[in-house]
């Protein structure tokens, strides 16, 4: 059981740190960062590139909902994950791409 408890209080740190980073963006911030991921990602998953354009241009619809305030940090967002594939401060590569798309596909 004592050897247990190490990786216990680690587990925990780590999730406690996942929820505090999901917590550090504001919807803003996600929503562009959404806009601009599947901008990216259609680029390097070819083979469902019209889903991903279908899934841009359903968030872009609510990116233009944000007040000028908003926009402005979502467009800070927008343009890491389309420009260099940084989505909320994670690279993007093709597995990520396919998560984002799966979970916009069931929230928009």
């Amino acid at each position: 059981m004592k050897k247990y408890i190490p990786i216990l209080g680690l587990s925990a740190i780590l999730l406690s740190s996942f929820s505090v980073q999901a917590a550090l963006f504001s919807d803003a911030a996600k929503l562009g960062a959404n806009a601009g991921a599947m901008e990216y990602c259609k680029n390097i998953d070819s083979s469902d590139s019209s889903k991903y354009n279908l899934l841009k241009i359903r968030t872009l619809k609510e990116y233009d909902r944000l007040d000028s305030g908003d926009r402005a940090k979502a467009l800070i967002y927008r343009k890491s994950a389309e420009d260099k594939g940084i989505y909320l401060n994670d690279p993007l590569d093709k597995k990520r791409c396919q998560s984002i798309r799966r979970t916009l596909h069931l929230t928009l």
